[in-house]
């Protein structure tokens, strides 16, 4: 492997736009789950009625049966599967 000096004609604008894309995303995307979390912790930890509320909701969320969800799980692992494929077929695309 030849390691050269980035050049000028080596930068190239989309990149530099898609990571930084990639970047505010996802940081977008953590900061509004951990407000949405933090908002139905205190919600369920405000009084003794939400606190038993809260209690049932994670005992039905525990009690939920994986058969019932299989096709949905297995159309994630697919969609998954062909995501990794995608982005493993990238490394070898050379637009020159």
């Amino acid at each position: 492997m030849v390691i050269r000096p980035i050049m000028a004609v080596d930068f190239d604008l989309f990149i530099v736009y898609r990571w930084l894309l990639a970047l505010v995303c996802t940081i977008y995307v953590v900061v509004t789950v951990g407000q949405s979390l933090l908002g139905w912790w205190i919600y369920f930890h405000g009084s003794r009625y939400t606190a038993v509320l809260g209690r049932y909701t994670a005992v039905l969320l525990l009690r939920i049966r994986i058969r019932r969800f299989a096709w949905d799980l297995c159309q994630i692992v697919v969609l998954l599967v062909v995501l990794g494929a995608i982005l493993y077929g990238h490394r070898f695309l050379h637009l020159d």
